[in-house]
């Protein structure tokens, strides 16, 4: 038996270390090797901060928005539990992020975690059960991957919610960014997805050639990014001049969550998260995130740094 109360540690000989903790299946620590000292570019909650953080955890059963946490499914309509502003947010108030996940393997380069989730778990239809592994190898790369299984239909949307620093701390308005997307999808008030894609070009979500992440005095962003299609693909780059140090991430998701956090003045972090597209269940011509029973749920995310 493992002991769900300690967090886990993964490593590799050049000394690149990740921690994951159970309790929401949750990336706590991710260290790289550096010219002088280790440096920790994954960026944690403020100190004595008491809401609800999502900092490094998997997201679940749905990451991100659906609006009025209500969808029709099959000719049946569905109620969500409504965690913000009456919408479903990551999956509920007590999504995955909450959960205990039981440890299946723990090697010294990789961890496997299991959880199973009920019918009618947060609102949601079907028996699901859900499997996360964290993977290292090298050249300094991470690999996350979410597998689910479900016996009714259901919307899947499951993700890792990192914030990152390349800097290993400080601000991040020197970072830049590239995404391989050329349309995003515009929000509302609620932070709800408003129609169909726009075109990045000529716009402040234009990161289609490496540009500077905006800093504290911009509008930030909380913008899903439609992605090119493809399989298992590049889908961004994140790399601060400073360091030296770049991470590229790939994924076979449809739409990629670009969340600037500021924490007071400091505007000190990244989150980029892979998944389907918000609201995905209210939306027939978006990407379906509808996960069929007999089929599996995949999602792949791959980080890989140098420098």
């Amino acid at each position: 038996m493992f002991d769900h109360e300690t967090e886990l540690e993964i490593g590799l000989a050049s000394g690149m270390r990740v921690r994951i903790d159970p309790k929401g299946a949750r990336l706590t620590s991710l260290v790289l090797p550096g010219a002088d000292d280790p440096v920790e570019i994954l960026i944690g909650p403020d100190p004595g901060e008491t809401a609800r953080s999502f900092h490094g955890a998997t997201i679940g059963r749905y990451s991100n928005r659906i609006a009025g946490g209500r969808f029709t499914l099959d000719g049946e309509q569905f109620q969500l539990d409504t965690n913000e502003n009456g919408n479903c947010l990551h999956g509920g108030g007590q999504g995955f992020d909450q959960r205990d996940w039981t440890v299946v393997a723990h090697w010294i380069n990789a961890v496997a975690l299991r959880l199973e989730s009920r019918d009618g778990d947060q609102g949601f239809p079907g028996n699901l059960v859900a499997e996360a592994s964290f993977a290292l190898s090298d050249p300094a790369t991470l690999t996350i991957t979410y597998r689910a299984r479900c016996d009714r239909a259901c919307p899947v949307s499951l993700t890792s919610h990192g914030y990152f620093n390349l800097a290993g701390g400080g601000s991040i308005a020197d970072h830049r960014l590239k995404i391989n997307a050329d349309q995003v999808l515009e929000i509302d008030s609620e932070t709800l997805p408003v129609g169909a894609p726009r075109d990045v070009a000529g716009t402040r979500f234009d990161f289609r050639d490496s540009a500077p992440v905006p800093g504290p005095d911009g509008a930030g962003f909380d913008h899903n990014f439609c992605l090119r299609p493809g399989a298992m693909r590049e889908i961004a780059a994140l790399n601060d001049p400073a360091s030296g140090r770049s991470m590229t991430m790939l994924s076979n998701q449809p739409g990629l969550q670009v969340y600037t956090s500021p924490s007071g003045d400091s505007f000190n972090a990244i989150c980029l998260e892979p998944q389907a597209w918000p609201d995905a269940p209210n939306h027939p011509e978006y990407p379906s995130a509808i996960l069929q029973p007999g089929k599996e749920y995949v999602n792949r995310i791959r980080l890989q740094f140098s420098g």
